[in-house]
């Protein structure tokens, strides 16, 4: 026996029984190469989290409906049709309170609908607890805690806050944050929420940001929050739609009474790796019934997770669009041309 035979002896092995299993994984490795579906695949986090239903009739529904709004566009994500090369994984919380952040890490991005954070004393708003009476800023564990939410914004965790949560009224500590989340904040005398029926219009200069992918105007009912401070010039901010209504319920200097002039209503936010957005709408429950709004409230939720938004925008096989009655409160104010009443999916 020579050495080689010896050596091939000890080891179990003889150099013809190696080289196929060379070959074998040589070629497992090239497959993996050349076909990405055979690799591990990406997988991305999305939190939603609602606040407490503290507005609005309990009785009439379909309004405000914070918790039901964010489980359909859960669903919505759940059951996307064409976004490839990423598996999504989502989770739901109601009415969180918890100052730890354990429960972010590892998040891709947070979607919170939710009251305003100084509606009430009570906790109202997933993130942001109300300051106590009296207090001009928070205690040393809020601020660390609020602090840790900077730092995981700043890392990746992307996030989006919906209707009333835009406001921070009376908050200072809140305020400062949203500015630094989403680059705009509310301001109690300026900011509105006109309720009316709005015609809504990318921004011709914003049509190559993704979120507005397969978005085209619409015309429904909400209450938009909008008129919000900013940094002019901001390089980090992009503005994405324009909203206008032929009679709100609140008017506005300068315009006919109870008028909307055309006025910046959405925005995304993008400073590094930090994603953020602000949507003053979602009022009306029964506005996801509309397929442009519907697709730019998804491709919002995609984007701020750090998925790239589809050409053509997102496209979900979901069925289930309402978990609410149609609220028809506010119908004799004047509609804009290409209105479409909502109706249930399954009714003709």
């Amino acid at each position: 026996m020579n050495k080689n035979q010896k050596i091939n002896a000890l080891s179990g092995w003889s150099f013809p029984s190696v080289r196929p299993l060379v070959l074998f994984i040589g070629l497992f490795y090239f497959s993996a190469l050349i076909n990405p579906a055979s690799a591990q695949m990406p997988t991305k986090t999305i939190y939603f989290l609602s606040g407490i239903r503290d507005h609005a009739s309990p009785t009439v529904g379909g309004r405000h409906e914070v918790a039901k709004d964010l489980l359909v566009i859960q669903h919505c994500i759940d059951s996307i049709a064409n976004v490839k090369g990423v598996k999504i994984i989502t989770k739901y919380l109601a009415e969180r309170s918890t100052l730890d952040i354990e429960d972010l890490k590892g998040v891709d991005a947070v979607i919170v609908e939710c009251s305003s954070v100084s509606s009430t004393q009570k906790r109202t708003h997933p993130l942001l607890p109300p300051l106590p009476p009296g207090a001009k800023t928070y205690d040393k564990a809020t601020l660390k805690y609020l602090d840790q939410i900077d730092s995981l914004q700043a890392a990746g965790m992307g996030i989006m806050v919906l209707h009333w949560g835009i406001a921070t009224e009376n908050n200072q500590p809140a305020t400062d944050h949203y500015l630094r989340w989403f680059g705009q904040a509310s301001l109690p005398g300026y900011t509105q929420n006109p309720l009316g029926y709005w015609k809504v219009t990318p921004i011709k200069a914003a049509e190559k940001h993704p979120v507005l992918r397969g978005v085209n105007p619409w015309v429904y009912k909400d209450e938009i929050f909008s008129r919000l401070i900013v940094n002019p010039g901001d390089p980090y901010r992009t503005d994405l739609l324009m909203g206008e209504s032929p009679e709100a319920n609140m008017g506005e200097v300068g315009s006919p009474k109870n008028v909307i002039s055309p006025r910046c209503i959405a925005s995304a936010y993008e400073k590094g790796k930090q994603r953020g957005i602000l949507w003053g709408g979602s009022d009306f429950h029964s506005a996801l019934l509309n397929e442009n709004y519907r697709r730019f409230v998804l491709n919002e939720v995609v984007w701020v997770a750090g998925i790239d938004v589809p050409k053509g925008g997102v496209k979900t096989n979901a069925k289930q669009l309402q978990l609410a009655p149609i609220n028809k409160t506010y119908e004799k104010t004047k509609i804009p041309e290409g209105y479409i009443e909502p109706r249930w999916p399954d009714t003709k």
